[in-house]
């Protein structure tokens, strides 16, 4: 029985060395600036994606707990309807900023290839949020795509909060869906705010 063990672990650890030495022996593929971007946007996804699933985790378990505690017979909790009320407000809040990050990051691909797409983007952003141009060029620098910017000041404008609060909070974070709750953003909110932008 050991001889059989062994026999299979040698056979996959061979068969696994002999798929690795063929991939490294390949050459590189060179990636494109599409590839690049592509990468970012879905590892922004990832992050507020992460966010999402913690508050769905959330609420999940004061689910849990209200079984748990839930008075017999049935009587009224009106403190475990307050909180699934704003775990419910988060979560929305949360889906919300990572689905509109995926639809912006999704449309944002166009202006790798077409480069008069990225300056009217950028144009448009100044406008529609009435954004200091320069401070929009320095974050931009700092490597945050166009979907990340947008959200950002759409945040800022739900919120009151001054948009360089919001892009620190982000700095700090990394996850433009915890920023958002961190921050008060209501649910259904932010897709109101960005109504109009491209019109």
């Amino acid at each position: 029985m050991r001889c059989l063990g062994l026999v299979v672990a040698l056979t996959f650890g061979f068969a696994v060395g002999f798929v690795f030495a063929k991939q490294s022996a390949q050459p590189a593929q060179q990636k494109s600036p599409t590839d690049d971007f592509v990468a970012k946007v879905q590892a922004e996804l990832d992050a507020s994606g992460k966010q999402v699933v913690t508050e769905v985790w959330t609420a999940l378990q004061m689910l849990k707990d209200a079984v748990k505690e839930a008075p017999v017979p049935p009587a009224p909790m009106p403190e475990f309807e307050r909180k699934i009320k704003v775990a419910g407000g988060r979560i929305m809040a949360a889906v919300e900023v990572t689905a509109l990050q995926g639809l912006i990051g999704a449309m944002e691909k166009s202006t790798i290839v077409m480069p008069e797409w990225d300056a009217a983007v950028f144009d448009r952003i100044v406008q529609f949020f009435n954004a200091d141009a320069e401070e929009v060029k320095a974050l931009r620098k700092k490597g945050l795509t166009w979907a990340g910017i947008i959200t950002g000041y759409g945040i800022a404008k739900v919120t009151g909060k001054l948009a360089k609060e919001v892009f620190a909070h982000y700095e700090k974070e990394k996850a433009w869906a915890k920023v958002a709750l961190d921050l008060g953003l209501p649910a259904t909110k932010l897709g109101e705010a960005l109504k109009g932008l491209f019109p």
